[in-house]
């Protein structure tokens, strides 16, 4: 027995959020937490009531988020009161830049409000590809004077285990054995779906199909894409959400998973079709170049300008990669990234605040 071992406090860290739909933020903390770190889940009452060493923030819109202008205001006050009793306190406030803005609209006060508080309050700063840090910091001034670090988004192998045969996956979903495109995720107006549906449609081949599944945004027009669709029998619509079990199916039943992005800086969804070991035909922007200079332009192929039949054709002529290709995701490997997060919690900024040790890994 180790007395230095058992006598070292354990970091505390309350995070936002800790559980959710995506896997990432439960493989991240439970790679924390296999290292000594006790982190629980966010909640006004914790954060106020109890002392931790880091609060970690993803996707700050998701709480800021309001109908009204009033509740706008309101939410941005509590959260940056909250912030500045964390500062006081000597807690350190990380936030991990998953995109710079939030991907609907908001309401204008908010979109005015966040460049002027949040940046400046945030003590630490993680990206996940080097592209993503300089945009960040070329949008929001405040945080080149912040602890930074790049960080990568983790893959999501060990969320959805081994990746199932094609033949298996599309006699599950009930559609042919053709070439088959899959777009996959919440159907938002930035995924440009609709722009997908009609460069599929010009394609002349028979022998091909495409499959959209995901559950349709407030902002989406579901008859749109419908109508879209309507008379194509290749297209199979699944506007519905996906339950968790379901997710194996549809990417597995793809060769080339299409994500017709308008604006991107991340993107989850690379990482699941990557994760099995699905090609992703996406335009060049935001943090994909980066990822491509890790995988490869195999699994990775990126277009310029907006998606086109053209680009679709060129990913059809080339053909799938059979079913025993693996894509090397070491970069991506979440034991490195939980290590690499809590490097970060642990790096001083230009104020030193000493932070307790956590305890190492057990054998």
């Amino acid at each position: 027995m180790n007395p230095a071992r058992d006598s070292a406090p354990t970091l505390r860290v309350l995070m936002f959020p800790k559980h959710g739909d995506n896997p990432y933020l439960r493989s991240l903390a439970e790679r924390l937490e296999r290292r000594g770190v006790q982190v629980e889940d966010f909640s006004f009452r914790r954060a106020l009531g109890q002392r931790y060493d880091v609060f970690h923030i993803h996707w700050p819109d998701l709480h800021l988020h309001a109908r009204s202008t009033l509740r706008t205001v309101v939410k941005h006050a509590r959260l940056a009161l909250m912030f500045a009793l964390l500062r006081w306190r000597k807690t350190r406030i990380v936030w991990t830049i998953h995109n710079l803005k939030p991907h609907e609209r908001h309401r204008r006060v908010g979109e005015l409000l966040f460049p002027i508080w949040f940046p400046r309050l945030c003590t630490h700063v993680i990206a996940l590809t080097s592209h993503g840090l300089e945009s960040a910091r070329a949008m929001y001034p405040a945080l080149r004077t912040k602890t930074a670090a790049v960080i990568p988004h983790g893959h999501y192998r060990d969320a959805y285990g081994q990746p199932l045969g094609r033949t298996h996956c599309r006699d599950q979903l009930g559609i042919g054995h053709r070439f088959t495109f899959v777009f996959f995720g919440n159907i938002r107006p930035y995924k440009n779906v609709p722009r997908l549906i009609e460069a599929f449609r010009a394609l002349p081949s028979r022998d091909v199909q495409l499959v959209i599944a995901g559950q349709p945004g407030h902002m989406m027009n579901i008859e749109e894409l419908k109508q879209l669709a309507a008379g194509d029998d290749r297209i199979h619509l699944r506007l519905q959400f996906v339950s968790e079990d379901q997710v194996p199916l549809y990417i597995g039943a793809s060769d080339v998973v299409a994500l017709p992005f308008e604006n991107i800086l991340n993107s989850g969804s690379v990482f699941l079709a990557l994760s099995f070991n699905r090609a992703v035909l996406a335009p060049r922007l935001g943090s994909l170049p980066e990822i491509q200079s890790h995988v490869g332009a195999r699994w990775v192929n990126l277009y310029d300008g907006p998606l086109t039949t053209e680009h679709l054709a060129r990913v059809l002529s080339a053909g799938d990669g059979g079913e025993h290709e693996t894509v090397d995701l070491s970069y991506y490997d979440w034991d490195s990234i939980g290590q690499q997060t809590l490097d970060c919690y642990l790096t001083r900024t230009s104020r030193p605040e000493p932070l307790p040790s956590p305890l190492p890994d057990t054998p």
